[in-house]
């Protein structure tokens, strides 16, 4: 069986009560103090996992379902705005192709230019110039 050592401190009275100086307590172990009796750790440990009613539990089990429910909603949300995100970037490279093409030179020298088959409102609201 281990000793349990009660610990003491002692603080020096050589300290002036005027004069504030940075000192280290002295520590000592008692060695006479008694032996740890392990006979009720069984008692303990029983009592302490019925430390909360039964009402109480339920309601913690509920909390817990319900935070892995939220859990699971804030993936899929991430995943979503990650999507989201994604498209949005592909959406501006294909403005950028899309004024790329209106605007190449090659395209005057068609019969029926681009610009003329395509809506003028669709290319005022993609800020394509006609």
């Amino acid at each position: 069986a281990k000793q349990w050592y009660q610990r003491r401190v002692r603080v020096s009275d050589s300290a002036s009560p005027n004069k504030v100086t940075a000192h280290k307590p002295t520590v000592e172990f008692d060695s006479s103090a008694a032996e740890r009796d392990s006979g009720n750790d069984a008692g303990y440990w029983n009592a302490l996992a019925s430390v909360l009613p039964h009402s109480h539990e339920l309601k913690w089990d509920a909390l817990l379902e319900g935070m892995q429910k939220y859990h699971g909603v804030l993936a899929q949300r991430a995943k979503l705005i990650e999507e989201t995100d994604k498209l949005q970037n592909q959406n501006s490279e294909l403005r950028m192709l899309l004024q790329q093409y209106i605007g190449s030179r090659g395209n005057q020298d068609l019969q029926i230019p681009p610009t003329h088959t395509i809506p003028s409102e669709v290319l005022r609201d993609y800020a394509i110039d006609s």
